[in-house]
């Protein structure tokens, strides 16, 4: 039996990733968007463990994981958009 609910969102993306140990030789600067017109609209989120903000290089973490999700959907002209 499925149990899944269908999903409000045309398009979604996610990605974990968990490890024993990590080590970051370089850090930089992350940041996350999506772009869309005027008829679309998303959401980003991520979670975290094990890892502080932000990381430190040369410190080994341990136990850690993360998980990312990006969803997006178009918006019909009956949502209150009007058509251009």
């Amino acid at each position: 039996m499925n149990t899944r609910r269908p999903s409000e969102y045309d398009v979604e993306i996610g990605a974990s990733l968990s490890a024993d140990e990590l080590t970051f030789h370089e850090t930089s600067r992350v940041e996350s968007r999506y772009g869309g017109g005027p008829r679309s609209e998303g959401t980003v989120s991520g979670d975290r463990s094990g890892l502080p903000r932000p990381v430190e290089t040369g410190v080994v973490y341990e136990d850690v994981r993360v998980d990312y999700r990006l969803a997006a959907r178009l918006r019909t002209p009956k949502e209150g958009v009007e058509e251009e």
